[in-house]
C-alpha cells in the first residue's frame, strides 16, 4: 500500500527513547568544589587558575590531585581552585579527559597556574571517515578534508552548503542568487554521471545519510520557484564538523549513492565539560544585491524615439511597447502612466476613470535607480541557545535555533526553527547508547518567483522603462477596483512589480526530522558490535496565489503541492581489534545495512477562481487539476573493512560491499565494489633532513556501482488533463528497460603529505583518476516508435585532476601575534571517452538555446549552441568573419557549435588568519579562472534597450543621418556569386541590437565566467578573561563578518557564480534572469556560561 503524502510523522518512537535516554542520564553528579577525601597532618593550602592553552580561557571541572594520595578536586566554573595538601605533598597533578596531564613540582609555591593542551597524534589531526569512524589522518590512504563548525557558526550562511565555497581542495559550490534559502550544489572532484543531477554527493549526519532534494515547482502556468536543497537546512549552530569524503575510495563502505564522494556532518555534544554549561549566540548580518545590471539612462520606454501613454496598451503612441528605445529623456512633457488626469484622484494608467478624462503630460526624466530602489536591505536574524551537561554517565546537549530572514526583495521571508537534541550514555562500562534528533520548521509567506516570464521580477527589470519611478507603482490597485484590477505602467506583458510580490506569492511550511538511535556493546577489549538506526522524513506544503488580473492568471489562480519523504537507514556492524606484538595490530568489522526510501508528491491546481481573494479548492471557477505520484526504493547491503598497521608507519586498508537495489533487474541487481589503500609514513622509515617532520605517501583503488531512479524497467501510465468527466491516461513516453545494469566507477587516487619545519608549513599533494562505465541514460528514439526516449547503459567518463594544498605559520612570536595562512588549488578535467553507438551527442540539460551536450572526445560540462554564421573557408581573405544579409544585419548559423565549457580550468581559495592575544582577523579570497557562462540577461537587456552597452549606435538619438548613430556592423556580405565582401550598410541601432543578440545566439550571450571574489572577512575579538571573574560569565566573543564584500570579473551586469533551474534540474553555466547575490555585513555574539 503506497503511503500517502499526508502520513503522519512517526515521531513518537523517537522522541520516546529519547525520553528514556535522558532519564537514564540524569542523576546526582559532584560539586565542581567538593573535594576528595584529605590526608591528615601537617597541611597547607595551595591556589591558582586552569586554562585552556587554545583559547586562554578559563578551564572548569579540571581535577587537580596530588600525586600517588587520593587528596584532590576540581576547578569551579572560573576554573580555580584551592586545595589543602599535605606538607610532603610533592607534586600536583592537572587532568582531563582528551587534553595531556600537567604534572607540577609543588616545592615552596602556594599558587600554581597551568594551562592544559589537547592531547593530539603525532599528526595533531583525527578526522571523522565513513561509518561516522574517528581515524588518525596519518593512517588514511585517501584524501579528506576538515572544517570546524566554528567556522560555519560566525560566517553564517542560511543555506550551510554555500560556507564550504572556497575552503575545500576539489569541491566546488555554486549558489542559485536567491539569498532567502536558495539551492546550493555542490560537485566533489569534477562530474562523472551523463545525469546532470547524479553528481552531487552524499550528506551524511551522525552516520546516517540524509536527503539532499532539489524538488522542482514549475509547471500549472507557474514559473520555478527556489525552494532550496535539502542540505542546506542542516542548523551550522549544531555542527561541530564538517568532514569531506573526496573520492570513491574514502565515501566506499557507503555505496551507491556516494561514487561522488559524501560530505560526512558531524553535530555538536555535551562531551568534554562536566556539570552544566550554557552558550548563547546571537548573530544579525544585513544584505544588499552585490551586483546589478548596468543600465543605460539616456532613453526612456517606446519605439524610434516615440512614446505617449494612453492605456499601456497599445493605443497610445509606442505605449504597448515595453523596451526602452524611446525618446530622449530630457525633460519633455509626455502623459505617462503615473501622470494625473484631469479628474482629482485618477492616474493615467488608472484604466477606470471617467470617460472623457485625459492624461496631463508631465517630465520625461531618467529613474537611473528605479530598480535598486526597490529592493530592500535584507536583515537575518539568528538566536541559539544550547545547554550542556556531562558527568562520568554521558553527557546530553540540547539546542534551540531560531532563524528569521527578510530577504532583499520586498514581502519575501524564511523562518526556520530548529531544535536538536543528543546524548551519549554509558549505560554499563560495556553498554552505550547514543541517541540524536534535529526537528526543522521552515516557513515562508513568500519566495521569489525565478526564470525568465511574467512570474520573475527580474524578467521585468530587463524590461522596465528607464523613466519609470517605481515609487509611484506602490498603490498597486486601482481605485474602485480593490483585489479586481492592477494599476500598471504596461498592460500589455507585464505585472506590477509591487503587484507581484505582495498579491503572487509562494509559501512554503516544511517539518523535518532526522536523527539517529544507536547501540554499541564492548564484549570484551577487542570485540564490539555496534546497531544503528536513522530516519530522515519531511512534510512540506507549498501554496501559491495568483490575484485576479495577474498576466497569466486573469482570473486568479490557487495551487497546492504536497511533498513527503521518508528514509530509514539501519545498519550494524560487528568490530575486531588485535594488537599482536608491539609491530603489528589490526581491525576488521562486518556489517549490513538496509535502506528504505518513499517519495510522495500531489498538486492540486485551481486554475481559476470565482471570488477574488479567497485562496482555496471550494472556490475553483473550473475543474480542479490534479497530478499526482508515488515511489519507493530499497537496497539491502553487507560490507566489510580491515585496517591493518605496521610499526604505525605502514597502514593498509581494504574494504568490500554488495548493493542489493530493488530498481535494478532481480536477475542483475548485485554489485560488488571492493576499494584498498595503502599509506606509509616516511619520515618513519627512514632518517629524513631535520627540516622535514612528517613526510607521507598514499595510493588508493576503488570500485563503487549505481542504480536508477524508480520505475526504470517497465512502462507505466501517466495521468492526463479529464475529458469532462472521464478520466484520461496515457503511456509514458520513455521505453524502459528491463535489462539494466549497474553504472561502475572504478578509481585510483595517488598522493603525498608533508610537514616542515616543525608543523610550520604544510603540503598535500593529489592526483586521481576515476572511470564510470555502463551510464545509465535514455537515449532519443524515431518518433515512429511510438516513443520519445529509451533507458539504456552507454557511455564511459574519465575524470581526472590534481589537488594541491598549502598551508602553514609564516609568523609566530612571543608577544602573541600569529599569522596562519592556506592555499588550495583544484585542477579538474572530465572527458567523455565513450557513448552509445546510435548517440552522437546526448543533451543533460538545456536552456535557452544552450545545450550541454556530451560528445565522444570532448569534454563533460561543453555548452554548444547556435552561434555567428561565419566564412568558412580558410582560404578567404575573410575568414571567420560575420555574415550578414543584405539589409546589414547578423546571420546566425543553422548547426549548433562548441561555445565554450562551464567548469572552471582551475579554482582556487586563499585563506588568512592573523591574531594577536584577544584580536583575530581572517580573510577568504575564492578564486575561479576560465569556463563562460550563457547569460539571458545580457541577450534581453540588449534587445530591450535597458543596458548600458544599447547606446552604441544611438549617441545622437535615431537619425541616421546624424554623426554617431546607426551601426556598420563589421563583417561581411556574401554576395550572389557566393563571393563575399565588406559590409557597408548602416542599420539602427535597435535593429543590430535585435538582430545581433538574438535570443537564441549563445555565442552573443556568453561570458568568460572567471572572477576574484572576496568570500568572507571576519574580525573577532575575546573579551579579556579578568573582566568576568566574578561572574558565572566564562567567556565573551564579538565578531564582525563580511560576505561577498567585493567581486572581480569580466561582465558588468552579474554575479557570474549562478545556475539557472528548471524543474529539479540545476543548470550550471546558465544564468537565466538570476537574482543578485548578496554581499552582506553580520555581527555575531557567543557568550558562554
Amino acid at each position: 500500500m503506497k503511503k500517502s503524502a499526508n502520513r503522519p510523522l512517526p515521531a513518537g518512537p523517537w522522541l520516546t527513547l529519547l525520553a528514556v535516554a535522558i532519564g537514564l542520564f540524569i542523576r546526582p553528579t559532584a560539586q565542581a568544589n567538593i573535594a576528595f577525601p584529605q590526608s591528615g597532618g601537617a597541611e597547607k593550602t595551595i591556589t591558582g587558575t586552569v586554562t585552556d592553552e587554545a583559547t586562554n580561557q578559563p578551564f572548569p571541572f579540571v581535577t587537580v590531585s596530588v600525586k600517588g594520595s587520593t587528596v584532590g578536586m576540581v576547578t569551579d566554573a572560573n576554573g580555580k581552585y584551592s586545595l589543602r595538601v599535605p606538607a610532603d605533598a610533592k607534586t600536583l597533578v592537572f587532568s582531563f579527559v582528551g587534553y595531556v596531564s600537567v604534572e607540577e613540582t609543588i616545592g615552596t609555591r602556594t599558587v600554581i597556574n597551568v594551562s592544559l593542551k589537547e592531547q593530539v597524534t603525532s599528526l595533531q589531526e583525527v578526522v571523522v571517515t565513513a561509518l561516522g569512524v574517528e581515524r588518525e589522518s596519518k593512517a588514511l590512504g585517501y584524501s579528506v578534508q576538515e572544517i570546524q563548525g566554528d567556522e560555519m557558526t560566525e560566517d553564517r550562511e542560511t543555506n550551510m552548503v554555500n560556507a564550504l565555497s572556497g575552503k575545500v581542495a576539489g569541491v566546488q559550490v555554486t549558489g542559485s542568487g536567491t539569498s532567502i534559502g536558495g539551492s546550493a550544489r555542490v560537485i566533489i572532484r569534477g562530474e562523472s554521471s551523463l545525469n546532470i543531477n547524479a553528481n552531487q554527493p552524499l550528506f551524511v549526519v551522525d552516520g546516517v545519510p540524509i536527503s539532499n532534494n532539489v524538488s522542482g515547482s514549475s509547471g500549472s502556468g507557474n514559473l520555478e520557484v527556489d525552494y532550496g536543497n535539502s542540505a542546506g537546512e542542516i542548523n551550522p549552530d549544531d555542527i561541530a564538523s564538517v568532514s569531506v569524503l573526496k573520492g570513491p575510495a574514502a565515501a566506499a563502505l557507503y555505496g551507491s549513492r556516494a561514487a561522488n564522494g559524501a560530505i560526512l556532518i558531524t553535530t555538536k555534544s555535551g562531551k568534554g565539560r562536566r556539570g552544566l554549561g550554557v552558550t548563547l549566540n546571537s548573530n544579525v548580518s544585513f544584505e544588499n544585491p552585490l551586483r546589478l545590471p548596468e543600465w543605460q539612462d539616456v532613453y526612456g520606454q517606446g519605439n524610434n524615439g516615440q512614446f505617449a501613454f494612453v492605456d499601456g496598451s497599445g493605443s497610445g503612441i509606442a505605449d504597448g511597447v515595453d523596451e526602452s528605445w524611446g525618446p530622449r529623456m530630457d525633460g519633455r512633457l509626455i502623459p505617462q502612466f503615473d501622470s494625473p488626469r484631469n479628474v482629482d484622484g485618477y492616474r493615467g494608467g488608472d484604466l477606470n476613470a471617467p470617460a472623457g478624462s485625459s492624461i496631463i503630460p508631465t517630465p520625461w526624466v531618467s529613474n537611473p535607480d528605479n530598480v535598486s530602489d526597490f529592493f530592500e536591505t535584507g536583515v537575518t536574524l539568528s538566536n541559539n541557545i544550547s545547554v550542556t551537561s556531562a558527568s562520568e554517565f554521558g553527557n546530553v546537549r540540547f539546542s534551540y535555533t531560531n532563524l528569521d530572514q527578510k530577504g532583499m526583495v520586498p514581502n519575501t521571508d524564511l523562518r526556520r526553527n530548529t531544535v536538536s537534541l543528543k546524548t551519549d550514555l554509558n549505560l554499563t562500562e560495556k553498554l552505550k547508547f547514543n541517541a540524536s534528533v534535529n526537528y526543522v520548521n521552515s516557513q515562508s509567506d513568500n519566495r521569489p518567483a525565478i526564470s525568465y516570464g511574467t512570474e520573475s521580477l527580474m524578467y521585468l527589470w530587463i524590461w522596465y522603462g528607464r523613466q519609470i519611478n517605481t515609487k509611484n507603482l506602490r498603490n498597486y490597485w486601482m481605485p474602485g477596483l480593490e483585489g479586481q484590477q492592477q494599476f500598471n505602467y504596461n498592460y500589455n506583458y507585464h505585472d506590477n512589480p509591487y503587484f507581484t510580490t505582495y498579491e503572487n506569492t509562494n509559501g512554503q511550511n516544511k517539518n523535518r526530522m532526522f536523527g539517529t538511535v544507536s547501540a554499541s556493546y564492548q564484549f570484551t577489549d577487542e570485540l564490539s558490535l555496534m546497531f544503528r538506526t536513522g530516519i530522515d522524513f519531511y512534510n512540506e506544503l507549498r501554496d501559491r496565489r495568483r490575484a485576479f488580473s495577474t498576466q497569466r492568471f486573469p482570473k486568479g489562480m490557487y495551487r497546492e503541492d504536497k511533498l513527503f519523504f521518508y528514509e530509514q537507514n539501519t545498519d550494524f556492524l560487528l568490530t575486531y581489534s588485535k594488537e599482536l606484538n608491539p609491530d603489528f595490530e589490526f581491525t576488521v568489522s562486518v556489517g549490513g545495512n538496509q535502506m528504505r526510501q518513499t517519495n510522495n508528491y500531489n498538486e492540486t491546481v485551481a486554475p481559476q477562481l470565482l471570488i477574488p481573494g479567497i485562496y482555496n479548492f471550494s472556490n475553483s471557477a473550473v475543474n480542479l487539476q490534479v497530478e499526482q505520484y508515488d515511489q519507493e526504493k530499497k537496497i539491502n547491503s553487507i560490507y566489510g573493512y580491515g585496517q591493518f598497521a605496521y610499526k604505525n608507519m605502514i597502514f593498509l586498508d581494504v574494504t568490500g560491499r554488495n548493493d542489493w537495489s530493488s530498481t535494478l533487474p532481480v536477475n542483475n541487481n548485485s554489485y560488488f565494489y571492493p576499494s584498498a589503500t595503502l599509506s606509509a609514513a616516511l619520515s618513519d622509515i627512514f632518517l629524513l633532513p631535520s627540516f622535514i617532520s612528517f613526510a607521507k605517501v598514499r595510493l588508493a583503488y576503488a570500485e563503487v556501482g549505481n542504480d536508477t531512479n524508480p520505475y526504470s524497467l517497465s512502462n507505466v501510465y501517466n495521468s492526463s488533463t479529464p475529458w469532462g468527466g472521464t478520466q484520461a491516461k496515457s503511456e509514458s513516453s520513455t521505453l524502459a528497460n528491463s535489462e539494466l545494469k549497474p553504472e561502475r566507477t572504478n578509481s585510483y587516487e595517488l598522493g603525498g603529505d608533508l610537514r616542515l619545519f616543525a608543523g610550520r608549513l604544510g603540503v598535500d599533494f593529489t592526483y586521481y583518476d576515476n572511470r564510470t562505465k555502463d551510464q545509465i541514460i535514455p537515449i532519443t528514439l524515431d518518433i515512429a516508435t511510438g516513443y520519445s526516449s529509451r533507458i539504456i547503459n552507454a557511455g564511459e567518463i574519465q575524470n581526472s585532476g590534481i589537488e594541491l594544498m598549502v598551508y602553514g605559520t609564516p609568523l609566530e612570536n612571543a608577544s602573541g601575534l600569529k599569522w596562519d595562512a592556506s592555499v588550495n588549488l583544484t585542477r579538474n578535467r572530465s572527458k567523455v571517452i565513450e557513448l552509445d553507438e546510435s548517440v552522437d551527442a546526448y543533451t543533460l540539460t538545456a536552456r535557452n538555446g544552450a545545450y550541454i551536450q556530451a560528445r565522444e572526445g570532448e569534454r563533460m560540462g561543453d555548452i554548444y549552441g547556435v552561434g555567428f554564421a561565419r566564412v568558412e573557408d580558410k582560404n578567404s581573405p575573410y575568414y571567420g568573419q560575420i555574415i550578414h544579409s543584405a539589409e546589414g544585419t547578423p546571420l546566425r548559423g543553422s548547426e549548433l557549435v562548441k561555445q565554450g565549457n562551464y567548469n572552471p580550468d582551475w579554482m582556487m581559495g586563499i585563506q588568512n588568519s592573523l591574531s594577536y592575544k584577544n584580536l583575530s582577523l581572517g580573510f577568504l579570497f575564492d578564486i575561479r579562472y576560465g569556463g563562460i557562462v550563457v547569460s539571458r540577461t545580457k541577450t534581453i537587456g540588449s534587445t530591450s534597450g535597458q543596458l548600458k552597452e544599447t547606446l552604441y549606435g544611438r549617441e545622437n538619438g535615431y537619425d541616421l543621418t546624424e554623426e554617431g548613430n546607426g551601426i556598420v556592423s563589421p563583417g561581411v556580405i556574401q554576395n550572389e556569386d557566393g563571393s563575399y565582401s565588406p559590409n557597408t550598410v548602416k542599420i539602427s541601432s535597435r535593429n543590430w541590437h535585435n538582430r545581433y543578440y538574438e535570443r537564441n545566439n549563445v555565442e552573443a550571450a556568453k561570458y568568460d565566467a572567471s572572477y576574484v571574489k572576496l568570500r568572507e572577512v571576519r574580525v573577532s575579538y575575546n573579551l579579556p578573561v579578568s573582566w568576568f571573574q566574578n561572574s558565572f560569565i566564562q567567556s565573551v566573543r564579538a565578531s564582525v563578518v563580511g560576505r561577498n564584500l567585493a567581486l572581480w570579473t569580466e561582465n558588468p551586469h552579474f554575479d557570474p557564480d549562478v545556475m539557472a533551474m528548471s524543474g529539479g534540474t540545476l543548470q550550471p553555466g546558465i544564468e537565466n534572469m538570476a537574482y543578485p547575490s548578496a554581499r552582506s555585513i553580520g555581527f555575531n555574539l557567543n557568550i558562554k556560561f
